[in-house]
C-alpha cells in the first residue's frame, strides 16, 4: 500500500497506518475513512493505485495528503508537510501556486507548466532545483467545491537540459569572439560561476616541475575570496588528491571535512575558503598543465550534471585558451617579422652608417624587450683599446656622456672578440661583475641592469665590428628565443650594406608565401566545387540509371504475376530482376561510398544482437548463395551477443563479406562465418575456399576501386566498392575489419572486430533502416481494398509498365506525364493514393504535393514519392513536401504492395 497515503485511511481509535506519519501529527488528517464524501475516497484510490506524484488538499483547511511519488518528490519537506494545511506547505518558492489554488477551488482547472521549486536539500544553494509541471482541479463535493487535486510531473531533466544546451551556446559564443587568454578564463568562469550559482570558479596553471598552481584570474559572488594572482603548492592539498588529478580524473568534494583524502589537509582547504568543490584536471602530454575548479564555502551535493557540465567547460576554454595562446604568438610572431621589415626597409633606404646603425639598435631593444640597448663600436682610445658609445635606444646619450668611456673588461671582452653571445639573469651576481677597477661594478649614476644580454656583430670576413647590448633593471627577463632573435639582428648589423638584397629576398618570400596560400585557397575552392560537381553528378547518374530500371523491374514482376505458370517466363523474369538488383546495388553503393568518405553518413546507434545482424546478412546474400550452389556454415554463439552500432549498416558490412566470399567463391564452393566474443570485443570470420588473394593485394584489398587479377570477361562485377565501404563503416563503429589469405586459389578469411557492450550497459535498441530489396517471386500481401490510383511520371514507359503491373492487382489506375495534368486528374478523380515521380517537366513532385495537399478534393490522399533520387537528404524533402512515404526506382513492389494494404478507399463520388 502506498506508505504515504496509509495514514489518511488510519482510524481516529489510532489504528497502525502501513506508511510513516509525521511524528507531530500522529492522527488521520482527513478522518475514518468511513467519514470521507465519495469524491474524495474516488480521488484517494486513484491516488493509491498512481505512480504519478499527486496531492489533495481537502476541507476548509485545505489539508494535505499525497502519495509516495509526490513525496520523492517534494524531497526535505516530506514527512512535514503531510495533513498540514497547503498555506502552510506552500512557503516559499511553493507560495506561487497558491492563487492558482484559489482558482480551482473556484471551480476552474489550471496547468502550470515547468515552476521552479526547491526540495530544501544540501545541494546546491537553496536546496536542489526541480522543475515541475502542475495540474490543479478542483474536487466537487456536491454543489461546492471541497479541496483541490493535483497531478505534478517532473520536468526537471528536460528543462535542464534545454538549460544546459543554452549554456554551452552561449559559452561557445562568448569564447569564439575572445582572443585574449585572460578574458577567457574571466569569461568561462563568470559563465560558469552564474550558471551554477557557485561560489568560486577559476583556471589554475601547473608549473612545468608539477608542484605549484598559479591562478591568474577567477571569479567569485562575494561569498569567498578571490585567489586571483595566488600560487600554492600541490602538496598542501594531499598526495591522493593531488594524483587522482595527475591520472587524469575529475575530483568531487561535496564536503571536504567528510573525505578521508582531503580531511588530514583541511588546513590547505581553509587557507582557500573551500568546502566542497569539483576540480576538472587538464592533461597534457602526459603531465598535469592546468585546473578548472568550482569552489564552495559550504558543504554541497554536486550532480553527476554539474560534475559533466564543469568536465565540459574544462575542456571547451582549455582549447579556447589553445587557440588564443596559439594567436599571441603568431601575433608576437607577426611583430617581430613587422619589425625586422621595417628594420629592412630603413637599412635597404640609406648608406649612412648612424642611420643604420641606430635602427638596429632600436629594433634590437624593440624586439628583446629591453629597458635599454646599445651599439658599442671597436675603436681606439688614448688610454689603449675601447669601445666607444656609438648608438643608444631608450636612454638619452647624456646619461651616459658623464660616465666617460667604456674598457674592456671580464664581460665586455668576450663580446669584442667575437666570441659567443653572453646572456645572465642577473649580471650582477657573474663571477666576472666588478672586477676591474676603477669602479668595481657600475659607477654611479649608472643605469641599473640586472638583466643582461651582449651579442657581438661580426662581418662575413670575420672581423669584430662591434657589440650590440642590452639591459633591464629587472632579472630574468631575456630568453634564449630573445638571444637568437638578437643575434638575427646582429647579422643584419654585419651586413647592412647587403641589406638591400636581403630585404628584397625577404619581400620575393613574401610573395611567395601569399601566392603559395592564394593558391591554395584557389585549390581548395576547386576541389570544393569538384567535389560539389561530382556529389551532383552521382545523384543524377543514379537518377537517370534507376529510371530506366523501373520499367525493367515492373515489367518482370508483371511477367512473373501473369505467367505464373510458364516456367520459361518465369525464369526469365528472374533473371531480369536479379540483374535489376544487381544494378541498384551498384548504384547504392556508389552513393554510400561517397556519403561515407565524406563524412557524411549519420548512424542511428542502439543495442543490437550481433547474431541478428549476422542472419539479416545471410537472408540478403542466400539467393547468390544457392544460385552458385555454396556449402554455407554458419557458428554463432548461444547467447546474444549486444554491441552498440547502428542495425542497418552492419547487416550492409557484413553482407557485402559474405557476397564477396560467394561471388568469388567457385560453383558449389563452401563458406563459412563464425561468431565469438570474449566480452570485450567480438569477431566475425568469414572464410572461402575461393579464389584467394596474391600477398601484393592484402596491404589495399579495402581501397576504394581495389581489384584482383580479372578476365576480360569481369564475371564477377563489381567496382571495387563494397571492401572499402564496410572498412569506413566499421571504423565509424570503433571496430576494425582485416583480411588474409594464404595465396591465389587458397581462399580467403575475412575477420571482423567490434567493442561488445558489457553486462548491464543500457542502451537504445536500434531501429532497422528501410526493407531490403524483395525477391522477384515474393507473393504480393492479401489484397482486400480496390484503390483509385494514379500514377505520375513522365517516363512513360515507367508510367505505363507500373501501371500495369498495379491493375494486375486490381486496383483501378490512371496515368499522367505532366504534374499539371496530374493535377487536373486529381481534383476530378479524388484518388485514394498517387505515385508521384520528382523530376516532373512542368514542375517537381515537391511542388505538386504541396499543391495537392492545399486542395480539399486531395487533402486526405496518400501521396507516395517514386523516385530516382534516394538520397537521406531528398527522402526528408519529400516528407517535409507532403509524401507519406518514399520510394526508389526501381520500385520495391512488394514494399509499395504493403504501402497500398493500410490506404483507406475515399467513399465514391
Amino acid at each position: 500500500m502506498n506508505s504515504a497515503i496509509d495514514s489518511a485511511f488510519a482510524g481516529a481509535a489510532g489504528a497502525e497506518p502501513g506508511g510513516v506519519l509525521p511524528p507531530a501529527r500522529p492522527e488521520a488528517p482527513l478522518g475514518p475513512r468511513e467519514t470521507w464524501p465519495a469524491p474524495l475516497r474516488a480521488i484517494m484510490d486513484l491516488m493509491l493505485g498512481s505512480r504519478f506524484p499527486m496531492f489533495v488538499a481537502w476541507g476548509p483547511e485545505l489539508r494535505v495528503v499525497y502519495n509516495d511519488a509526490c513525496a520523492a518528490l517534494l524531497g526535505e519537506r516530506h514527512p512535514q508537510a503531510y495533513g498540514r494545511p497547503l498555506a502552510e506547505v506552500c512557503t516559499d518558492d511553493w507560495a506561487a501556486v497558491m492563487p492558482v489554488v484559489a482558482g480551482a477551488l473556484a471551480g476552474k482547472s489550471f496547468l502550470l507548466e515547468n515552476v521552479q521549486f526547491s526540495d530544501g536539500s544540501k545541494q546546491g544553494k537553496g536546496g536542489r532545483r526541480l522543475y515541475v509541471t502542475l495540474s490543479f482541479s478542483p474536487v466537487h463535493d456536491g454543489e461546492r467545491s471541497a479541496g483541490v487535486y493535483c497531478v505534478l510531473t517532473d520536468t526537471t531533466a528536460s528543462v535542464l537540459a534545454a538549460q544546459q544546451h543554452g549554456f554551452q551556446l552561449k559559452l561557445s559564443a562568448a569564447l569564439r569572439a575572445l582572443t585574449d587568454p585572460v578574458a577567457i578564463m574571466e569569461a568561462a568562469s563568470s559563465l560558469m560561476g552564474r550558471h551554477f550559482a557557485v561560489g568560486r570558479v577559476g583556471y589554475g596553471e601547473i608549473d612545468a616541475a608539477g608542484e605549484v598552481v598559479s591562478v591568474e584570474r577567477d571569479w567569485t559572488d562575494g561569498s569567498i575570496a578571490s585567489l586571483a594572482g595566488e600560487t600554492r603548492p600541490l602538496d598542501s592539498f594531499g598526495p591522493a588528491i593531488i594524483e587522482q588529478l595527475r591520472e587524469g580524473k575529475v575530483l568531487r568534494l561535496d564536503d571536504i571535512a567528510a573525505d578521508a583524502r582531503a580531511a588530514p589537509y583541511a588546513a590547505g582547504y581553509a587557507s582557500i575558503g573551500a568546502r566542497a568543490m569539483i576540480i576538472v584536471p587538464i592533461v597534457e602530454g602526459g603531465r598535469l598543465a592546468a585546473i578548472f575548479y568550482l569552489h564552495e564555502p559550504q558543504p554541497r551535493d554536486w550532480s553527476e550534471r554539474e560534475v559533466m557540465l564543469a568536465e565540459h567547460v574544462a575542456r571547451h576554454t582549455r582549447e579556447a585558451l589553445r587557440r588564443a595562446r596559439v594567436e599571441e604568438t603568431l601575433r608576437d610572431e607577426t611583430r617581430i617579422l613587422e619589425v625586422l621589415n621595417r628594420t629592412g626597409q630603413a637599412l635597404a633606404s640609406t648608406l649612412d652608417l648612424n642611420t643604420l646603425l641606430q635602427a638596429i639598435t632600436d629594433a634590437g631593444t624593440q624586439l628583446s624587450g629591453a629597458r635599454f640597448g646599445a651599439f658599442f663600436y671597436n675603436g681606439v682610445g688614448e688610454h689603449g683599446e675601447v669601445m666607444q658609445l656609438y648608438t643608444l635606444s631608450g636612454a638619452a646619450r647624456e646619461d651616459f656622456a658623464q660616465l666617460g668611456e667604456p674598457r674592456p673588461t671580464g664581460l665586455f671582452n668576450p663580446t669584442f672578440h667575437g666570441q659567443a653571445a653572453l646572456r645572465s639573469a642577473d649580471i650582477t651576481r657573474d663571477p666576472r661583475y666588478g672586477q676591474a677597477g676603477p669602479h668595481h661594478g657600475m659607477p654611479a649614476g649608472h643605469l641599473a641592469v640586472r638583466s643582461y644580454l651582449a651579442v657581438p656583430v661580426v662581418s662575413r670576413s670575420g672581423s669584430v665590428l662591434g657589440g650590440l647590448i642590452f639591459g633591464h633593471p629587472e632579472p630574468d627577463v631575456f630568453t634564449e628565443r630573445t638571444e637568437r632573435i638578437v643575434a638575427g639582428v646582429a647579422a643584419q648589423a654585419a651586413v647592412a650594406m647587403d641589406n638591400a638584397r636581403l630585404y628584397e629576398v625577404a619581400q620575393k618570400s613574401a610573395l611567395e608565401r601569399d601566392a603559395l596560400l592564394q593558391s591554395e585557397r584557389t585549390a581548395r575552392v576547386e576541389a570544393e566545387r569538384m567535389s560539389r560537381m561530382k556529389d551532383e553528378f552521382l545523384a543524377m547518374l543514379a537518377h537517370e540509371l534507376r529510371n530506366p530500371l523501373a520499367p525493367i523491374s515492373s515489367s518482370a514482376s508483371l511477367l512473373n504475376i501473369q505467367f505464373a505458370e510458364e516456367p520459361r517466363i518465369r525464369q526469365t523474369s528472374a533473371i531480369i530482376s536479379r540483374q535489376v538488383r544487381h544494378m541498384s546495388r551498384l548504384i547504392d553503393d556508389l552513393l554510400d561510398v561517397s556519403r561515407v568518405t565524406r563524412g557524411l553518413v549519420t548512424l542511428q546507434l542502439g543495442e543490437v544482437d550481433f547474431r541478428d545482424v549476422v542472419r539479416s546478412a545471410l537472408d540478403q546474400t542466400r539467393p547468390l548463395i544457392e544460385e552458385k550452389h555454396h556449402r554455407i556454415e554458419v557458428a554463432l554463439p548461444p547467447v546474444p551477443v549486444r554491441v552498440r552500432g547502428d542495425q542497418t549498416r552492419l547487416i550492409q558490412s557484413v553482407a557485402n563479406i559474405l557476397n564477396n566470399a560467394a561471388k568469388y567463391t567457385p560453383q558449389g564452393g563452401a563458406i563459412g562465418a563464425e561468431l565469438e566474443c570474449d566480452g570485450q570485443r567480438l569477431r566475425l570470420r568469414v572464410r572461402d575456399n575461393g579464389s584467394g588473394m596474391p600477398l601484393e593485394l592484402l596491404p589495399s584489398v579495402f581501397e576504394l576501386f581495389t581489384q584482383g587479377a580479372r578476365t576480360l570477361a569481369r564475371s564477377q562485377g563489381g567496382l571495387g566498392l563494397g571492401l572499402a565501404l564496410v572498412k569506413k563503416l566499421i571504423e565509424l563503429h570503433g571496430g576494425s575489419v582485416a583480411a588474409h589469405s594464404p595465396g591465389v586459389g587458397k581462399g580467403s578469411v575475412f575477420t571482423i572486430e567490434l567493442p561488445c557492450l558489457a553486462a548491464g550497459e543500457a542502451s537504445a535498441p536500434a531501429g532497422v533502416g528501410a526493407a531490403g530489396v524483395h525477391a522477384p517471386g515474393v507473393e504480393a500481401p492479401e489484397r482486400k481494398r480496390r484503390l483509385r490510383l494514379i500514377v505520375v511520371d513522365d517516363n512513360e514507359d515507367a508510367a505505363d509498365s507500373l501501371a500495369t503491373l498495379l491493375k494486375a492487382q486490381g486496383h483501378a489506375v490512371m496515368v499522367e506525364y505532366t504534374a499539371m495534368a496530374a493535377l487536373r486528374r486529381a481534383t476530378s478523380e479524388r484518388p485514394d493514393a498517387m505515385l508521384v515521380d520528382i523530376g516532373l517537366p512542368d514542375m517537381d513532385g515537391y511542388q505538386l504535393a504541396g499543391l495537392l495537399r492545399g486542395q480539399r478534393e486531395t487533402r486526405h490522399t496518400v501521396l507516395v514519392a517514386a523516385t530516382g533520387y534516394g538520397q537521406a537528404r531528398d527522402r526528408a524533402r519529400a516528407l517535409e513536401a507532403g509524401f507519406a512515404h518514399h520510394l526508389v526506382k526501381p520500385i520495391d513492389m512488394a514494399a509499395l504492395l504493403k504501402i497500398l494494404q493500410t490506404v483507406a478507399p475515399a467513399p465514391e463520388h
